[in-house]
């Protein structure tokens, strides 16, 4: 039989036991326990920290995320603004450019006109002048009379006043 299940030796092994345990109890009580204490101690402050410095964190991104759609808008508006800026230069720009062709057209245009007129008055004294003669060689040759100049002139111009 094995010694210990012996009834015999139940006393000694309980004193021992009572021994061992109390010793365990000690060494775990002075020297486990406040090792272990101090290792979830400082594991408690440093989550405890990391909590804290995620809820800054997340204050200060929300800040700057605050911050960067302020910025955003602003520039959009600036941007709006310099935009309106540009067009309204662009359109008086173009304006101002039309205002001139328009004058440099009408001037040319005038320009163009009075030359037309003058050819148009150049012609109609050419015109006067050959028919005249025309009117004289016709008159000699058809007829048989002869017309003074004075007459011819008289004759051509309120023809000509005539036709449109």
């Amino acid at each position: 039989m094995l010694p210990q299940l012996d009834p015999t030796w139940y006393a000694s092994q309980s004193f021992w036991m009572l021994i061992t345990f109390c010793l365990m109890f000690l060494v775990v009580w002075r020297f486990v326990m406040p090792a272990m204490r101090a290792t979830v101690d400082l594991r408690r402050s440093r989550i405890e920290e990391d909590i804290k410095k995620t809820e800054e964190l997340k204050t200060e991104a929300a800040r700057l995320l605050k911050e960067l759609d302020e910025a955003q808008a602003s520039v959009k508006q600036q941007t709006q603004a310099m935009l309106a800026k540009a067009q309204e230069e662009a359109q008086a720009l173009t304006k101002q450019m039309e205002t001139d062709f328009a004058q440099r057209l009408s001037a040319h245009i005038a320009e163009k006109e009075e030359t037309l007129n003058q050819a148009k008055q150049k012609a109609l004294q050419d015109i006067s002048v050959i028919s005249g003669d025309l009117t004289d060689r016709i008159a000699r040759k058809v007829a048989g009379i002869s017309l003074t100049a004075e007459e011819i002139k008289q004759k051509t111009v309120s023809v000509m006043e005539k036709t449109p």
